[in-house]
């Protein structure tokens, strides 16, 4: 499981996100380097039992989880979920923002207190594959 990494955001960020992931990926991308496990694939259902279900497997294979923060995380209702099941399997989580401008500091991140990076791919490799 070691460089397996959840990535957790919320939704207004998908494009981000997923570039993000196609870069740690592509093995021509040398920056990045690492495996990803998430929830970018959509899905055709809102039942919170199912959604909570797929967030668990995804959350098993990895070794932390790293929390993308946009303009709208803050408003997330799954991020702090991703985050309290995170941190239940004993596992750390990381966050860092996705843009140059002031975002609002998600509560489940203060109330842990996990620090919010600045972007860099630098922090992010680092950060996904700490030991």
């Amino acid at each position: 499981m070691p460089n397996v990494v959840f990535f957790s955001f919320s939704e207004t960020d998908r494009k981000i996100v997923l570039l993000i992931k196609g870069r740690a990926e592509n093995s021509k991308y040398t920056k990045l380097n690492f495996k990803v496990h998430d929830l970018l694939k959509r899905w055709d259902t809102e039942d919170p039992a199912v959604i909570k279900q797929a967030i668990s497997k995804a959350i098993k294979g990895t070794s932390r989880t790293i929390v993308f923060v946009g303009q709208d995380t803050h408003k997330s209702y799954w991020v702090p979920e991703e985050v309290e099941m995170t941190l239940e399997k004993g596992k750390p989580v990381y966050a860092m923002k996705i843009t140059d401008k002031v975002v609002a500091k998600p509560r489940c991140l203060s109330k842990h207190g996990i620090y919010l990076y600045s972007w860099s791919e630098k922090k992010l490799q680092e950060l996904a594959t700490r030991e």
